[in-house]
């Protein structure tokens, strides 16, 4: 994903004098912002913006144009999508709309001189009259898709995001006016709370000044904003699960939102409906392509868990920032999108208070890196191998991050190995996997420190080093239960300790006397 800074010689296609002697059609190029200040008269009767797929043109006003003026802006729409495959589609909105009301039967004839969109957006063979345009229904969970014949009459409004498509790639033309007030457009929780909204400006609007200003109405778990990707192949990295990329405090914050951009909210379920609100303070210039193309995302103390099974991949996320706790952490920690059938999926529960929610992102504080557990959640068919890998990290080297398969009993580093099983029986839920993160070595210790060497091997727990008395050694397991205890004389300094009745796992070592204490945690494999 291309990233365009505006430089001073951007600044150049500004439009900022007082007098404008413009020719009647004015053409502003992908990539190219037009500001028009306050005062400026644009003698223009019609004003064409373009864009590609990872480039768009802006028109930022301060005050609306002469009503004579037409605007047009033709948006670059992805080609449509096969069935039962990922990729395919987009969501668009209206970042220009006429003043009066513009029914999807106005919005076939728009034409570029020379195509219309009628032309360029897909129908079904089978029902010609039927398009590959039409909103997101929360009722059913699903998009609609408009009928000119029973549609033909159904206003299109502005900050309504819209699934849409081309044959081939190409730009479906809007026209009207610009909008230079706030926009407002409701959301709601019927069957489920995720609504389709979308940026009605011509320009590009600050996705964190957005999710500041909206986070009260959304949902406290995915305050957020879900992308479409369309699922391809470069949609790789940080903040991307499954067919969306998720935009919030902690992951793509630089990205801003294009024009005649769409995306997913989810309700706050405490009212039925809230109004989002879109402000001219949110627009800006600066921005990059749509959410087609990936990009360089921003890691930062960040661990990436990827599970695969041959054909297909699925990863979340776990970030430690020193603005997260253990439990809900709104606009850091961020639910997984549910509004579609994933047969491969991977998320986490919170640590504490934790209500079943799926989370795609979950942050906590930079000190719980070590000694925390962390519920995973895994979905994944009958008889295929699954295979659990570190795609990404940035935590730091000391940092040891295990897999607990409670249903075989092992734990995994996968900071050195993957982990790799079959299941007999289709797994959906959480309760087998966890992930631990320590930052000291669970099996050895430093044979350089000058306290006593703890350390398990096999079925046997060896305490080496001079003990200055009688010891009692205590073994703990992770729920915090005594296991193990034993009475280690004074002056020996090479004990073993029969562990045999201990199962593989975790374990917590506490040895006590009057001078001496010391706690290790170690690894019985």
């Amino acid at each position: 994903m291309k990233l365009f800074y505006l430089t001073a010689l951007a600044v150049a296609f500004c439009c900022t004098t007082k007098a404008q002697e413009l020719s009647t059609t004015m053409h502003i190029s992908a990539g190219t912002t037009v500001t028009v200040s306050s005062g400026t008269t644009l003698s223009a009767s019609e004003v064409n913006l373009k864009s590609t797929s990872d480039s768009f043109a802006c028109l930022f006003l301060n005050d609306d144009l002469e009503t004579s003026t037409v605007v047009n802006y033709d948006r670059y729409v992805n080609i449509i999508g096969t069935s039962g495959e990922n990729g395919g589609n987009d969501l668009v909105s209206l970042p220009v709309k006429t003043v009066a009301d513009a029914t999807f039967s106005d919005f076939l004839t728009y034409t570029d001189g020379t195509n219309a969109n009628s032309v360029i957006i897909p129908n079904a063979p089978s029902l010609p009259t039927l398009f590959a345009f039409g909103p997101y229904n929360n009722t059913n969970q699903s998009y609609t898709n408009y009928n000119s014949t029973t549609d033909g009459d159904v206003i299109l409004k502005r900050g309504v995001g819209y699934r849409a498509a081309s044959y081939s790639g190409q730009t479906v033309r809007f026209t009207g006016a610009v909008s230079t007030v706030s926009e407002s457009v409701e959301i709601s929780t019927t069957n489920n709370a995720w609504n389709s909204i979308g940026n009605p400006y011509p320009t590009f609007i600050d996705s964190q000044a957005f999710l500041s200003a909206n986070s009260a109405v959304l949902d406290p778990n995915a305050v957020a904003i879900y992308a479409y990707n369309n699922g391809a192949d470069t949609d790789i990295g940080a903040g991307t699960f499954g067919n969306f990329t998720i935009i919030n405090g902690l992951t793509e914050t630089v990205v801003n939102i294009a024009p005649g951009q769409a995306f997913l909210v989810a309700n706050d379920p405490a009212d039925p409906t809230n109004l989002i609100s879109f402000t001219t303070a949110m627009r800006t210039y600066e921005g990059t392509d749509d959410f087609i193309l990936g990009r360089d995302a921003n890691q930062n103390q960040m661990l990436r868990l990827q599970v695969e099974n041959g054909t297909e991949d699925f990863a979340t996320e776990i970030y430690f920032n020193a603005n997260s706790t253990l439990g809900l952490d709104p606009g850091y920690d961020a639910a997984l999108y549910n509004g579609v059938g994933y047969s491969l999926s991977l998320y986490s529960h919170l640590v504490e208070n934790n209500l079943g929610k799926n989370m795609a992102i979950q942050s906590l504080g930079l000190n719980n890196q070590n000694d925390i557990s962390i519920p995973l959640g895994l979905k994944a068919a009958q008889g295929q191998q699954i295979t659990f890998t570190i795609e990404a990290s940035t935590l730091p080297d000391e940092v040891e991050v295990y897999l607990e398969d409670s249903q075989t009993n092992t734990f995994t580093l996968l900071n050195t190995n993957s982990y790799s099983f079959t299941p007999n029986n289709a797994i959906s839920g959480t309760g087998r996997f966890y992930l631990r993160f320590e930052t000291s070595s669970l099996s050895t210790i430093d044979l350089n420190s000058e306290s006593l060497q703890i350390f398990a091997s096999e079925q046997a727990l060896f305490i080496n080093g001079s003990l200055l008395a009688d010891t009692e050694v205590s073994v703990y397991d992770i729920q915090g239960r005594l296991v193990l205890s034993s009475f280690l004389k004074e002056a020996s300094d090479r004990n073993t300790i029969d562990a045999a009745s201990l199962s593989q796992g975790i374990y917590v070592v506490k040895l006590n006397n009057k001078v001496q204490q010391q706690t290790k945690k170690v690894i019985f494999k």
